[in-house]
C-alpha cells in the first residue's frame, strides 16, 4: 500500500509541477516569465522562456523519481542512507567514464543562462544547421534543410550563429556589365528596394527599406553592387526570394546586363 502510494503521489507531482510550470510561463495578465528576462524583445523572450519551461520539467520529474525511488527503498525496509552512500560511491566511479555527459549538462546549463539560442532558432552550430526542434540540458535536436533531425551533445557546441536572434538580413550581391552606367543601374536598384518595401504584402516583413550601399567592385567581369535588407527574424530567405526576383526583372525592363 504504502508503494502504491509513492507511485500515486509521484505521479501526482509531477502533474501538478507541469502544470505550474507551464503557468508560471505563459503569458497571461499581471505577470508573465518573459517579462523577468531582459534580453530581447518580447518574441524572443517568449521563445527562451518555453525552452527553460522544457528543461525544467525534465529536471523536476528527475527530481521528484529520485525522491519517490528512495522513499520506495525506505517503505520496504532499507536503510536510505546505506543506498545514498552506495550510490554516491556508484556515482563517483561512473562519473569518471562519463565526463562527456558533465559537460554536456554544463555547457546546456550555459546554453540556457546566456540564451545563445532557443526552440525555434535557425542555428548554424559548425557541424550542423537547422531549425532547432529540442533543447534540454543534455542534447540539442535540429532539422536540417533537408528535413534530417540531427542531434548534437551539448558538449559539442563551441560556436553558435543564430541566424533569427532579434532580426535577421538578406546580404545581396549582383554584378552588373562593366559598360553599364553606374548611376542608372544604382538608380534602378533604388527604385525596386524603395517599390519592395512600399507592398503591403512584404512591408510587415522588412525593418527598413532595402539599403543599396553602393558599388562594392570594379573588375574586367563587371561592377558589384550589394544591397542589404533588414528583416524580421527567419523572414530573409522569403525576402530574398522576392527581392531577387524583382531585381531580375527590372534590369531586364531596363536593358542592363549581367
Amino acid at each position: 500500500i504504502q508503494l502504491l502510494g509513492i507511485w500515486f503521489f509521484a505521479g501526482l507531482a509531477i502533474r501538478l509541477s507541469r502544470r505550474l510550470i507551464d503557468r508560471f510561463t505563459t503569458e497571461r495578465e499581471g505577470f508573465d516569465l518573459g517579462d523577468i528576462l531582459t534580453f530581447g524583445d518580447a518574441q524572443r523572450r517568449q521563445l527562451r522562456a518555453s525552452t527553460i519551461a522544457r528543461a525544467a520539467k525534465g529536471l523536476v520529474s528527475v527530481l521528484i523519481v529520485s525522491i519517490s525511488i528512495l522513499l520506495g527503498l525506505r517503505a520496504l525496509g532499507l536503510p536510505t542512507g546505506s543506498v545514498v552512500a552506495i550510490g554516491g560511491i556508484f556515482g563517483l566511479a561512473i562519473s569518471f567514464g562519463s565526463q562527456n555527459l558533465v559537460k554536456d549538462l554544463v555547457n546546456g546549463f550555459l546554453i540556457l543562462a546566456e540564451d545563445q539560442f532557443a526552440i525555434g532558432d535557425v542555428v548554424d552550430l559548425g557541424s550542423a544547421a537547422g531549425l532547432v526542434e529540442s533543447l534540454n540540458l543534455r542534447v540539442t535536436q535540429l532539422r536540417s534543410a533537408d528535413g534530417e533531425l540531427v542531434t548534437l551533445p551539448n558538449s559539442s557546441i563551441s560556436q553558435v550563429k543564430n541566424l533569427t536572434r532579434s532580426w535577421s538580413r538578406v546580404n545581396f550581391s549582383i554584378d552588373v556589365a562593366y559598360q553599364t552606367d553606374p548611376q542608372q543601374a544604382l538608380t534602378v536598384l533604388q527604385d525596386v528596394a524603395q517599390q519592395f518595401y512600399d507592398d503591403p504584402e512584404w512591408q510587415d516583413k522588412m525593418l527598413a527599406v532595402p539599403d543599396v550601399l553602393g558599388i562594392d567592385g570594379v573588375s574586367h567581369t563587371g561592377m558589384t553592387i550589394t544591397i542589404w535588407i533588414q528583416t524580421a527574424p527567419a523572414q530573409q530567405w522569403s525576402v530574398g526570394r522576392e527581392f531577387r526576383l524583382r531585381v531580375r526583372q527590372a534590369l531586364a525592363d531596363n536593358g542592363i546586363e549581367i
